[in-house]
Order: structure tokens, then sequence, then C-alpha cells
């Protein structure tokens, strides 16, 4: 087909009307939320806005009267900036970005101070860890608590499904368990000797873990009050717990509702 030099003028000017419709040179004034790479999500009136960068982006510092030039280093989540370019699609090529040297620096004391909120968050979660780590350990080994309450769950062969009968007596303990005041709940879960070993002891903490779920999800018990789930592997036996006489009993989850000693009585 043969197009006439008319012709190719009309298409072109179609197709300059068409990428002037689409993509429209507008300022957006928003606050930096988040980055990747050179695109940054900003959260604006009209609503949410993805601004891209490139190395011919201007990007300048507005103090007072004068403006100075920055790199993108200085672009961080926090701060409001004015971003100028080519919009098209909830994106935006930025020409030009400024900002002001007052909300870069409150940006700066933000991330510092949320810095600082978070490793004081860490330390506390590696704190309160540790603690439950110790208090584990203690139940385990049966140092310092009363057992207030105890559940024996067996589990058929290679199983870790809780089954109906077991789950009426845990809830009978879960019911009670808050009467009982500073409470604990412990829970280790067993397996029998045949098989691997490693196996055993994986299947051992899945039972635990199953356990440890439906307490958590009975509606009597504060999660919180419910420690993690430990596995016991094959062939160990918990403190005061007589040795399990056959291989059926040795595939069992042991509960215990346990309080300090020191707690009144």
């Amino acid at each position: 087909m043969r197009i006439t030099t008319p012709g190719i003028a009309l298409f072109a000017a179609a197709l300059m009307f068409s990428t002037s419709a689409l993509a429209q040179k507008v300022t957006r004034e928003g606050v930096i939320i988040s980055q990747s790479g050179e695109s940054y999500n900003v959260r604006t009136r009209e609503g949410p806005l993805t601004v891209v960068t490139s190395p011919g982006t201007e990007i300048r510092e507005v103090r007072g009267i004068s403006k100075r030039t920055k790199d993108a280093r200085s672009l961080i989540p926090g701060l409001i900036i004015k971003a100028e370019g080519e919009e098209s699609g909830g994106t935006l090529h930025a020409v030009e970005i400024e900002y002001k040297d007052r909300d870069w620096r409150a940006a700066v004391a933000s991330k510092a101070g949320n810095q600082e909120a978070l490793e004081r968050q860490a330390a506390i979660n590696a704190k309160a860890a540790a603690e439950r780590a110790a208090l584990k350990q203690a139940i385990i080994d049966g140092n310092e608590y009363i057992i207030r309450d105890e559940v024996t769950v067996l589990f058929a062969v290679g199983s870790t499904v809780v089954r109906p009968e077991y789950k009426q007596q845990l809830l009978a303990a879960a019911s009670k368990a808050p009467s009982h005041g500073n409470y604990r709940v412990s829970i280790l879960g067993f397996a029998d000797p045949t098989g691997n070993a490693a196996a055993n002891e994986r299947l051992s903490q899945k039972r635990a873990l199953a356990v440890s779920n439906f307490l958590r999800q009975s509606g009597h018990i504060q999660p919180g009050r419910v420690l993690s789930p430990s596995a016991m592997g094959e062939g160990t036996a918990a403190p005061g717990e007589a040795a399990p006489a056959s291989n059926e009993e040795a595939r069992r989850v042991l509960v215990r509702i346990v309080t300090p000693k020191s707690q009144l009585q």
C-alpha cells in the first residue's frame, strides 16, 4: 500500500496527539514512603504515585531563597518532595525534584528515631525470648514448678492428628487452667523408637505443635501462657513421668499445666 506525504503527516500528528494524551507534564507533591532502586513510592493528595528518576533528573534542596543541587541519596523515606515530569498510568518520570532542607532534616530525625525504636524493641524481644527459653527448660527439667494438671495425648503410627477423645481432655484442662493463677502450659512431644531417629524427632515436634495449636485456639488459654512446643524425640521421658511401657504409649504428647513453687498455695 502506498502512503502519500499528506498521509504520513496526518499519521505523525495523530501519534503525537495520542502520546501527549497518555503522558502529561505535571507537578506532584507528596511524601516518600519507600524506595526500590530509582523508583519511589510516593503518597500524594491525589493518591499513590510512583516517581521514577534517571541520571538526568535534577534534584535540588531548597533553603530559604537558595537552592543546592543534590543527588538521589538525599531522597529518603519520610521526605516531602515536589516532583515535576511526565505522568502516565500512575507513574511520573521526574525531570526535576525539589525538597525543603527542614523537611529533609525532619525525615532524617524520624528515620533515626524509628531505627532506635526498632533496636529497642528487638532487645526487648530477645530478652523475652531468653526468659521464655529459660522458663521452658526449667519446666522440662522439673525445677521450681508444681504440676497442677496433666494430659497425655497418644498418636497413631506416623500421625500428627489429635483424636477427638483427647480433644475433650485437653479442653477440660484448658478450661481449668486460669483457676491456677500464674500458670504456664508445657507441651512435650515424643515418638516411639522405631525408624530413623532424626525423622522421629521431627515427628515429635509436629505432634507437639498440633496440640499447641489446638490449645491456643480453644479460647480458654491466653496464647502467651503456652510455651513453645518441644521435641523430645524417641526413648526419653519427662521428669516424674513413668517410662512408656510400649511403642503405643511412646507415641505421645505430654501437656502439663504448671505454676511456680513460690506461688502461694
